[in-house]
């Protein structure tokens, strides 16, 4: 009882993603199916190994969404092409991560957003909680935003909406102005939405 019950949850809170996973959400669907299948005929190493499937699609596909928010490079700026993982939680605590790497001239800034990760609460606490200024962070605004600034690292960090955490680095040659326009070339509000 408790394992069809957990199933059906599982399956519900996978089709609830599939709206922003485009055409990933037909293959999901299917290892679905087969998982369920699968159970029915009491097969465990099968269930597992079509669940292990649709999870993955649905980070491969998280993932890709978090990439398409990565910011373009301002004027004068290049960029590397974006980067992601997506990692179970038996591999570093798992987490779904975009991260691309701009530069101009000396200058090197990296922004990163990272989701579904057990780390994000210890971030939270970190940012926000009385541990921040003995890490030397210190809560700067930034477009009506609060962040954690670290001038040791001259790296700002957010968390939106408890879910997803938002850093962005630049190395000592980037000014913190220029981290700054960086800050403020982020879809926060698409960053919420996907989220959510």
């Amino acid at each position: 009882m408790i394992a069809a019950r957990h199933m059906a949850w599982l399956a519900t809170a996978s089709l609830a993603l599939l709206a922003s996973q485009g055409a990933r959400a037909d293959a999901v669907t299917e290892q679905l199916d087969k998982a369920a299948a699968a159970y029915q005929q009491h097969d465990v190493p099968g269930t597992i190994a079509a669940l292990d499937v649709a999870t993955t699609l649905l980070r491969q596909g998280r993932a890709d969404a978090l990439q398409a928010l990565l910011p373009s490079p301002p004027p004068g700026w290049s960029a590397d092409p974006a980067e992601t993982s997506s990692l179970s939680a038996a591999m570093l605590g798992g987490g779904t991560s975009a991260t691309r790497t701009y530069h101009h001239d000396d200058q090197q800034v990296v922004v990163q957003f990272t989701a579904d990760s057990p780390m994000l609460q210890s971030v939270a606490t970190l940012i926000s909680g009385p541990l921040a200024e003995s890490a030397g962070i210190r809560t700067v605004m930034v477009g009506g935003r609060a962040l954690g600034y670290t001038l040791k690292d001259n790296g700002y960090i957010t968390l939106v909406a408890d879910k997803v955490v938002v850093k962005i680095d630049g190395n000592t040659a980037v000014p913190e102005p220029v981290l700054r326009s960086f800050v403020a070339a982020i879809d926060f509000d698409a960053i919420e939405k996907l989220a959510h």
